[in-house]
């Protein structure tokens, strides 16, 4: 595919992934394999792009919208899908925003220079990139997509033709770290009595001998 064939339909785009509900689907999973999930603050998670059900794949153009107030991208990690014929990383880039609008943006194309003659037959969920996150403060329960792919995001075949289908971010729940649980005073007073018990064992057995 022509790469300023690409960069034109990225400009003129508008109607966006989710004007059609076909086979195509774009998702989210998390650590447990689905798109919802439940962590503490501070910690670190991933979350996987998945697309699935479309022929003749050449391209796409990706932007997932977060809430910067309660979490962070941190990184963005391609697969490069199209191999050896993967354009180096097309966009990859991640905007904290601001007032709690964070967006990030991934793309890619099978590179000008490919010998291929068509795109991927994609027939199962497959992996496009991973994001990694960190849960920054606590959220309410199941509030609105944390994580949510924008409706400007588009899926091209080989030559170049947009494919519509359907999208499915992630909720992500962030719960305060649990408070350590202190020991009972009587724990301390334990361990020493055992150990005297097993003293006067010992000392009865060395008289017994």
């Amino acid at each position: 595919m022509n790469k300023n064939l690409f960069i034109r339909l990225l400009a003129l785009a508008a109607a966006g992934f989710f004007h059609t509900a076909e086979a195509t689907t774009l998702s989210l999973k998390f650590p447990n394999n689905s798109n919802i999930y439940t962590t503490t603050v501070g910690s670190f998670f991933d979350a996987n792009i998945y697309v699935d059900g479309l022929a003749d794949f050449g391209a796409f153009d990706l932007t997932l919208t977060y809430n910067s107030n309660n979490l962070s991208a941190q990184s963005l990690t391609s697969t490069s899908i199209f191999g050896t014929d993967d354009s180096a990383v097309f966009i990859n880039t991640i905007t904290p925003g601001i007032g709690g609008s964070g967006s990030i943006h991934f793309a890619e194309d099978l590179s000008p220079t490919s010998s291929a003659n068509t795109g991927l037959n994609i027939t199962g969920p497959t992996l496009l990139g991973t994001i990694t996150f960190k849960a920054l403060t606590v959220s309410a329960i199941n509030t609105a997509y944390l994580i949510n792919f924008s409706a400007s995001s588009e899926i091209y075949t080989f030559d170049g033709t947009s494919i519509g289908g359907t999208a499915q971010g992630g909720n992500v729940k962030i719960t305060a770290v649990p408070a350590a649980v202190p020991l009972p005073a009587s724990i301390f007073l334990f361990v020493p009595g055992l150990l005297a018990v097993f003293g006067a064992r010992k000392g009865t057995r060395k008289i017994a001998a």
